[in-house]
């Protein structure tokens, strides 16, 4: 997996001998493709990609990460589709594209940079101005790599981890922004301009039907579907849930073959199993009945605790994720996961965002989290981190920080929040939760030469499932209607009737023992960087929950590897 990286000035005798523009692969990863020209782009690591020779389009550049496309048709990752959306120049670019990316245009006679990401934001990129240009990456430890830019961490970014909400433009360091999802952002002699390309709008109203509702979202679906399969092996994850069972058996659909499924399990799962909110059962009987009704080439990605708990894991995770969020108890598994997908395929189907567009996650179903003023996941989130980390949280006024973004984000909302409450809950989930979980995967991705494709991040899906009212959404009483009859001739009862069950963690004591192990030695040593953050009072507690153990411990090594310290003011 290729990463975009580069370095603009706009002054011609900085770059002065520069004939060709560069990209930077991320360590482990492979070069990327790269159209480029005179006094253009430079890699911070460089591979020597060929020049555009583009006269049609003489003083553009284009780098893309990701895929996208200008019409209906496959999504590709050649950059000359990029140039042939120019025509009027990179300003029209946004609007014309669609598809998963993060791109780079850098247009030579105006002198001007423009980086521009997706709809919903499937790529990340990253930027820090400098005093005669700009330092940009769709990997922020590529960024931090650049001399220019500084290595400082901000409160804001410890607020964000513990709140537990993505903050868009904001990353943990100060200087260092992110393209919003859905902006484009222009940089030139003369500063800075924003755009808007792509916001979630309803205001066109939503006259459809329930039946045909159902079979237009079911034609955007299998369409989301061909165009990112349309291009050579892509495998599948299959927990035995509506969402990914749903990408598979389309996918399946337009395969001459049977299609490679994965998911993961732990010995003993199974065995004694206690239903909890999130996670009513366990998936393996479905995940079974799944992959017998495709005819799937199917692996079991079996895991022991010791896999989730060895050194070199960590590490990498370290390495891959700044700032950890509050969900960090999932990404060993994941990560694992990825890297055996990867043995077999460059390229899997993602079920990321589904609940956040269809309504499947328990807090759109309990009038206390969905109707309550506030991001509904937000008490879930106190609750899970309260304990280890509630001291820090009231120092740093986590809660304010909370509500002042908030109130960013029913702002950003285009109908009214008080008679409209449940659209704005799907869009607070797309902006403010999905964000974190596509970065993951893309980090997680990158890592493992895995490709990681979103069709429900589809700009066309979204666009219409978004303008559907709520009433639709639960017509039958239950989470994921609309979704569950889109895809009612597709899958096995079984699958079809179960309910919404949360990506699986193992429930091993042994894995949680060696957690509070962990936990307890940063509480007794003050030297550890993430120590004043801990209240090592709850170190005990028999509700210490894992989310925060795996916060804790990923907090630590993350201000470690960066040489960070928390100030001193909050402690």
């Amino acid at each position: 997996m290729s990463q975009l990286v580069g370095h603009v000035t706009f002054s011609t005798d900085t770059m002065r001998g520069v004939e060709h523009g560069m990209l930077a692969a991320a360590p482990g990863a492979g070069a990327g493709r790269f159209w480029s020209g005179r006094h253009a782009v430079v890699g911070l690591r460089a591979a020597r990609a060929p020049a555009a020779g583009r006269p049609d389009r003489p003083g553009l550049v284009a780098a893309l990460l990701g895929r996208c496309a200008a019409g209906p048709g496959t999504l590709t990752d050649d950059p000359d589709t990029v140039l042939d959306a120019c025509a009027d120049g990179p300003d029209t670019l946004p609007g014309s594209l669609d598809g998963d990316y993060a791109l780079a245009v850098w247009d030579e006679s105006r002198r001007q940079l423009t980086l521009v990401r997706d709809a919903l934001g499937t790529r990340p990129l990253y930027y820090h101005r400098t005093d005669d240009g700009v330092v940009f990456a769709s990997c922020l430890a590529a960024l931090l790599a650049h001399p220019r830019v500084p290595v400082r961490l901000g409160l804001d970014g410890l607020r964000q981890a513990l709140a537990g909400i993505a903050v868009p433009g904001a990353t943990p360091y100060e200087g260092v922004r992110e393209v919003p999802a859905g902006h484009a952002v222009r940089f030139g002699r003369d500063g800075v301009s924003w755009r808007r390309h792509w916001r979630p709008d309803a205001s066109a109203g939503h006259t459809d039907d329930l039946a045909t509702t159902v079979r237009r979202t079911r034609e955007l679906l299998e369409r989301a579907v061909e165009r990112r399969t349309g291009d050579g092996p892509v495998a599948a994850l299959v927990s035995g849930g509506l969402d990914s069972s749903t990408l598979a058996a389309l996918h399946a659909r337009h395969r001459s073959g049977p299609i490679t499924t994965f998911a993961v399990d732990y010995p003993g799962y199974e065995d004694g199993y206690e239903p909890h909110i999130a996670r009513p059962d366990p998936d393996t009987p479905y995940v079974r009945d799944m992959v017998a009704h495709l005819g799937a080439r199917h692996t079991d990605v079996l895991l022991k605790p010791a896999d989730l708990t060895g050194g070199e894991l960590w590490e990498t995770l370290v390495g891959l994720i700044e700032a950890p969020t509050v969900l960090a108890d999932v990404e060993p598994s994941m990560l694992l996961l990825y890297r055996r997908v990867a043995e077999a395929s460059g390229a899997v189907l993602g079920g990321e965002g589904a609940d956040e567009l269809f309504g499947g996650f328990p807090w759109f179903h309990h009038p206390q989290w969905a109707t309550a003023p506030g991001f509904p996941w937000a008490p879930t989130t106190d609750l899970v981190v309260g304990t280890l980390f509630g001291r820090a949280s009231a120092a740093l006024d986590v809660p304010g920080f909370r509500d002042q973004e908030y109130r960013r984000a029913v702002a950003e909302f285009a109908g009214d929040p008080h008679t409209d409450r449940m659209r704005l809950v799907i869009q607070l989930f797309l902006t403010r939760f999905l964000p974190e979980q596509l970065e993951r995967a893309h980090r997680f991705g990158a890592a493992t030469g895995l490709d990681v494709r979103t069709p429900f991040c589809d700009r066309a899906l979204v666009d219409y499932v978004f303008a559907v009212p709520w009433a639709v959404h639960t017509a039958d009483g239950r989470e994921k209607t609309l979704l569950r009859a889109a895809a009612r001739d597709l899958l096995p009862a079984s699958v079809r009737g179960r309910r919404k069950s949360g990506y699986p963690l193992t429930r091993d004591a042994a894995y949680d023992h060696t957690l509070r192990t962990a936990v307890r030695r940063l509480c007794a040593d003050p030297g550890e960087p993430v120590h004043p953050l801990l209240d090592d009072r709850a170190v005990d507690a028999p509700r210490l929950s894992r989310n925060e153990m795996e916060l804790a411990l990923r907090l630590n090594g993350w201000l470690k590897r960066r040489r960070l310290q928390v100030p001193s003011s909050i402690v």
